[in-house]
């Protein structure tokens, strides 16, 4: 497949080469690859079941990270302790207020402010409490590929030409 596109379902983490079909999967930031070689597991077909199977049952034992467990970790720049909530005020120390913002999808962000001339001190609790609320919105595995988190990937037959087989890594 061309860069940046995904594999097909059923060959979802598994990139074909010359001699052999590569199971290349990531969870949690550990990258998981194996390789299933022609000439031992039966000529090419062969090769690409014991792949799927593979591929299948890691899936089924190691499942993505949900979205709101990353929306959750603490980046470094973060001042607040707080992911997703921060101070923000005006040259001067004008107009001071902590906000809650979440990226709930791909195509919607949500976020509310809390004045501290308004709230005072509690400013800063009603963020917190705000994004958790936030958070609540968020569904879903962090997956790129339809067929991950699934609990059974479909098997299919090997593309046709060892050309259409071969990929590059995205």
């Amino acid at each position: 497949m061309p860069r940046g596109t995904p594999n097909p379902n059923p060959m979802y983490g598994i990139y074909g080469y010359d001699d052999y079909w590569s199971v290349d999967i990531r969870r949690n930031k550990v990258r998981m690859v194996k390789a299933f070689y022609f000439n031992t597991h039966g000529g090419r077909e062969g090769a690409l079941a014991h792949a799927q199977a593979h591929r299948d049952q890691f899936v089924r034992e190691h499942l993505p990270v949900l979205k709101r467990e990353i929306a959750q970790r603490v980046r470094r720049d973060n001042k607040s302790g707080v992911a997703g909530v921060y101070f923000r005020e005006e040259p001067g120390g004008k107009n001071p207020m902590w906000i809650a913002m979440t990226r709930v999808s791909p195509e919607k962000s949500v976020s509310k402010a809390f004045s501290v001339g308004r709230y005072g001190p509690r400013a800063r609790e009603l963020a917190i409490a705000e994004r958790q609320k936030q958070l609540e919105q968020m569904t879903g595995y962090a997956s790129r590929h339809p067929a991950d988190g699934s609990t059974s990937p479909s098997i299919a037959r090997p593309p046709s030409s060892p050309t259409a087989a071969s990929s590059n890594r995205s």
